[in-house]
């Protein structure tokens, strides 16, 4: 893992980063969600498997990321890193998923000719990424249930509601955070409000995965 910190800028920038340092989970757009009008409850049951997410840029407010267990309702939990954010920016998204026992791919595209997707209140859960971030005023190792700004703590950065993790768990958080070049694989994301711009759906042969 590289990784490049512009001493003194407050700003840092990861190529090809691990999630359990910092999972720029903001990238996972996923549309296959349930999307609701406020903050989403996180007690769902995830399907058997992940899928491929891949985003040119994403503009966030208000992150946090923290470390968690999805359920699944037939097999092991899926250990992930889940990222909260309170707006996002989405350029050139795509979203694609296999159907199990097939070749056909799901692949869906929102976010271009100039009209960027848009998301509030969003967690993003994932198990990789690669790709280039940067942020700013970042805190690397706070205890995650302290990071929600409805928590009366000074130093909370991350969205009302859905910026906290587990107590004791290790959680970083930002005022600003920017993503380009990612590509993801992703289990879950929910979100409050969720605008998908451009938006485009085939379906169709293995080439239309998005990485």
């Amino acid at each position: 893992m590289d990784k490049k910190v512009q001493a003194g800028s407050g700003k840092t920038r990861w190529k090809r980063f691990g999630i359990t340092l910092i999972p720029v989970a903001a990238m996972t757009v996923g549309v296959f969600a349930g999307v609701a009008n406020g903050v989403v409850p996180v007690n769902i049951t995830v399907s058997g498997g992940n899928f491929k997410v891949h985003a040119d840029e994403m503009d966030a407010t208000d992150f946090s990321q923290y470390g968690e267990a999805l359920k699944r309702k037939n097999g092991a939990d899926v250990p992930v890193a889940t990222a909260a954010l309170g707006t996002a920016q989405i350029t050139n998204m795509c979203q694609s998923v296999r159907v199990p026992g097939t070749p056909l791919v799901m692949q869906i595209k929102a976010g271009g000719n100039g009209r960027p997707a848009k998301a509030e209140n969003m967690t993003l859960s994932m198990d990789s990424l690669d790709g280039d971030a940067y942020f700013e005023n970042i805190d690397i190792g706070v205890d995650a249930s302290t990071m929600g700004k409805d928590n009366g703590v000074p130093w909370a950065k991350g969205p009302k509601d859905i910026g906290n993790g587990a107590p004791n768990m290790f959680g970083q958080q930002a005022t600003k955070a920017k993503f380009t070049n990612v590509n993801q694989s992703a289990w879950m994301v929910q979100a409050g409000k969720f605008w998908l711009n451009d938006l485009h759906l085939k379906v169709g042969g293995p080439s239309l995965e998005c990485f």
